[in-house]
């Protein structure tokens, strides 16, 4: 008895390491590597449908980097998965574009629809025109707007949706067209929010003030990392009111409406990037990127 109880035991250790059912010694389904790693990666993107000039949010559980419009781009872990940023460059053509993994083994795609952009024309006197001609203050100020936006926080400081920084009459959206004096600019990247000077400018989001000073075109500047490499800029304000390194809160007052810089009047000039890419801000006052859809 006792030598048939331990052949038996030995059996069923036996079985159970092929994978073998100890009653019926049926043959359970075996999955390999290559099956295991199809159902735990995913990758996700947000939103699927998408304009020029916008931006995609794309997260996954395993995939640390992925490819888009010829692209690699590494993905940042944040609390529990790998997420970025992507912007949709301003000049990307209408189509559907293949996301996927680098290493091939997800995909999705991202569909680009249609967008047309206004002109905008301005008229500015010959002496603030000549403004634009003094490359060494502009290229200087580069300069430190590119160190205050070469680090992020790789967690989010946002929470939820983004919020308007300032009430006022949209003077200029994003991706107009820019005309100076009737000769053809740069697209004006940003937003302009018109209002009288001294009205209060607040955070759009939760963040880290990286830069807060005056500057040769924009005036008073204020920069904030968001996290994520995600960070917003307000621009020719009449008063700082808050310095680098200070973490500000969603709605609260950072400076005041002004004229500084190379300005036509009493506005704020509200940009978002990605690193150094500018990005449409509008999709972030609908919804959070986490819910966007």
């Amino acid at each position: 008895m006792w030598l048939s109880a331990k052949v038996a035991s030995l059996l069923i250790g036996f079985s159970m390491m092929l994978g073998v059912s100890s009653i019926g010694l049926a043959v359970a389904p075996v999955e390999t590597a290559s099956t295991m790693w199809k159902q735990q990666v995913d990758l996700r993107v947000q939103p699927a449908r998408t304009y020029p000039g916008d931006v995609l949010f794309v997260r996954s559980k395993n995939a640390r980097a992925v490819t888009l419009f010829q692209k690699t781009y590494n993905l940042i872990p944040s609390s529990g998965e790998y997420v970025r940023f992507i912007p949709v460059p301003i000049d990307t053509k209408p189509a559907v574009y293949p996301l996927q993994t680098a290493d091939g083994k997800a995909r999705t795609q991202v569909t680009v629809q249609p967008k047309t952009f206004a002109v905008d024309a301005i008229t500015v006197s010959q002496q603030m025109n000549s403004m634009r001609q003094n490359t060494a203050r502009i290229n200087a100020d580069q300069q430190k707007i590119y160190r205050a936006r070469s680090t992020s926080a790789p967690v989010p400081y946002f929470e939820g949706a983004f919020v308007m920084p300032v009430q006022g009459r949209l003077t200029t959206p994003y991706g107009y067209q820019r005309v100076v004096n009737g000769k053809p600019e740069s697209r004006h990247l940003a937003i302009d929010i018109a209002n009288k000077e001294g009205t209060p400018v607040v955070a759009s989001n939760n963040g880290k003030v990286v830069l807060a000073e005056p500057l040769y075109l924009t005036g008073n500047t204020i920069m904030i990392d968001h996290g994520l490499n995600l960070f917003s800029s307000y621009a020719h304000l009449s008063k700082l009111e808050v310095k680098p390194g200070q973490l500000v809160k969603k709605g609260q007052v950072i400076g005041r409406v002004g004229t500084t810089g190379f300005s036509t009047g009493p506005h704020l000039h509200y940009a978002m990037l990605i690193g150094n890419t500018f990005i449409n801000p509008n999709p972030f006052f609908s919804a959070s990127p986490y819910q966007w859809k």
